[in-house]
């Protein structure tokens, strides 16, 4: 089966079996590093896009005990939708014969997702 492209696949499906594979050979519970990296990636571009969003409309931040809530629902939805109703083996039919290359790539485009999304909006906090 050909691998999807990039811009054909679910980006957080594929970041989620790809942090799976990876915590698959060093513990017995993969599904919760999986869904935890997930989420905090998520959580951080939604900060990342209320960054931007300030640059344009000056208004309050919330308080930190505001995004609690924010940060369990998004856990949430990751539990529910990869450890509740997880169908591994549909991403192993999609992505387990990925091509070395392509596999390198995509996890460096991981790391660097990953890497952006936590400096953005500590750097535009920064700098306002």
């Amino acid at each position: 089966m050909e691998t999807m492209g990039l811009k054909d696949m679910r980006l957080f499906d594929y970041i989620f079996y790809r942090v799976y594979k990876f915590y698959q050979k060093r513990d017995t519970t993969p599904a919760i590093y999986a869904s935890g990296v997930l989420s905090v990636i998520q959580f951080f571009l939604l900060l990342s896009i209320l960054a931007i969003v300030r640059l344009f409309v000056d208004f309050e931040i919330p308080h930190r005990f505001f995004v609690i809530p924010i940060i369990l629902v998004i856990l949430g939805l990751n539990w529910y939708k990869y450890e509740k109703k997880l169908d591994f083996k549909k991403f192993e039919i999609i992505w387990s014969n990925e091509q070395q290359l392509k596999r390198v790539r995509r996890g460096w485009f991981i790391v660097v997702v990953l890497s952006i999304v936590i400096l953005f909006p500590i750097v535009i906090g920064i700098l306002k």
